[in-house]
């Protein structure tokens, strides 16, 4: 554990140099938890046929509230995770500071932090073309609820504003069940007694809940967080 902030500070800066986002994608969690889907962590009992109900219900509840039907079931299945339905997607992210804010502000606020840093090039992890449904061997998946086993890295359309800003990348899992592991050289813990430093520095850089989330409930977020923190709510106080 770092003695002080000042040294977790240098020490993340350090872990970024040897992680560039160049190179690297970022998840943030509020521990080091397996990195599951949400839908494949027990409180869900994973059942793939409920996984495709679950899916269908959200797609003719959610049509009214949008401007223009979504073109593949990948954009639909993003937009759901991006609402807080449990899914077979994970968030990451191409921005570390991004990734960052997630893993200290996530609950519970009691356990130490953790950034993950994943190197999707050199054949580590394929990819599929959402457009096309080809993964990088030539495999074909049409239909994400098809897939049955593996992970692999999707990029979808911007279909919410909040995709766009939390720079989010997915990785979808075959079975939302079997974690991805990601190195213990390519982790960056934040003990729990350092979250709200970590959260006040990555305030002064401009990642807050208001960049992450661009709407009134960031706003507000980031407004109750200045509160409880004794921030000032003036750019110049």
């Amino acid at each position: 554990m770092a003695a002080t902030f000042s040294d977790l500070w240098a020490s993340f800066w350090n872990w970024l140099d040897l992680h560039p986002a160049s190179a690297f994608l970022f998840r943030g969690q509020a521990d080091k938890s397996p990195i599951v889907p949400k839908i494949g962590r027990g409180v869900y009992k994973y059942d793939r046929a409920r996984e495709q109900e679950l899916h269908n219900a959200f797609v003719r509840a959610a049509r009214p509230f949008l401007p223009m039907p979504l073109a593949s079931h990948w954009e639909w299945l993003a937009l759901a995770q991006h609402h807080g339905a449990p899914t077979r997607l994970t968030d990451w992210s191409t921005s570390p500071l991004v990734a960052a804010w997630f893993a200290v502000t996530s609950y519970p606020e009691t356990t130490d932090a953790a950034i993950f840093a994943l190197a999707p090039a050199g054949g580590a992890i394929e990819t599929i073309d959402v457009a096309t449904g080809l993964s990088t061997s030539g495999a074909r998946f049409e239909n994400p609820f098809a897939m049955t086993k593996g992970v692999y890295l999707i990029e979808t359309a911007p279909v919410s504003a909040r995709i766009t800003t939390r720079r989010g990348i997915f990785t979808v899992h075959g079975d939302p069940q079997i974690p991805l592991s990601v190195a213990a050289a390519n982790t960056f813990e934040i003990p729990h007694g350092f979250r709200g430093d970590f959260q006040g520095r990555l305030l002064d850089l401009g990642i807050d809940a208001s960049h992450i989330f661009p709407d009134l409930d960031g706003l507000c977020k980031t407004l109750d967080w200045k509160l409880k923190s004794g921030r000032g709510f003036s750019s110049i106080s």
